[in-house]
């Protein structure tokens, strides 16, 4: 009879334990909100013309919409379904999304297998009326810096790559989200220099 409560309590224990363990590997760690994630000190992406940079391209907007996305991830179709809606209500040249891709082709050549990026990546989704750029992660050198642990993960950064806000996975209230605290940092005043 004292087997079941030790059963009980050992299981419950345990469950517990994985618990704890899955919640403290969801998400990126290294993308917390106050941080600067790019540029890195390395190259970490590959832009369209193929070259390895440290950070995104530039661009004259105020504010990014960073997605971490993979083509084949449902939730990221969600999150970018969430940047269209938002879009209606986000001025015009306030925000440009930058879409991060991480899928990986495999190439078998005469030294060996070697990762590429997407040899026939998936046309940029639809933003509504936010302009889209594309780049690809290092596989290696991207885990390494950012550690990101799962996808979708949307980041909203200053031009200097300051995180001022991160959302993990999709929800029906993305979108207001994104456009609430886009609102809140264009009301608010400028952000002094770092």
């Amino acid at each position: 009879m004292s087997r079941k409560p030790q059963s009980g309590a050992l299981a419950a224990a345990l469950a517990g334990f994985f618990a704890a363990l899955l919640c403290a590997a969801c998400g990126p760690k290294s993308f917390a909100v106050g941080s600067v994630p790019f540029p890195a000190p390395k190259p970490v992406l590959v832009d369209a013309s193929g070259q390895p940079r440290p950070g995104l391209p530039e661009s004259p907007e105020p504010f990014r919409l960073i997605l971490l996305d993979y083509v084949w991830c449902p939730p990221c179709s969600d999150a970018w379904k969430a940047i269209r809606e938002a879009s209606r209500e986000i001025p015009e040249g306030s925000v440009r999304v930058y879409r991060v891709l991480f899928d990986r082709e495999r190439l078998l050549g005469r030294e060996g297998t070697t990762e590429v990026g997407p040899l026939h990546p998936s046309s940029p989704p639809d933003a509504g009326t936010l302009p889209v750029t594309t780049v690809v992660a290092l596989p290696r050198p991207f885990r390494e810096q950012f550690a990101p642990g799962q996808a979708p993960v949307l980041l909203l950064t200053d031009r200097g790559g300051k995180v001022l806000k991160r959302w993990t996975g999709a929800s029906p209230s993305l979108s207001d989200a994104i456009v609430s605290e886009i609102k809140r940092l264009s009301s608010a005043p400028p952000l002094p220099e770092t």
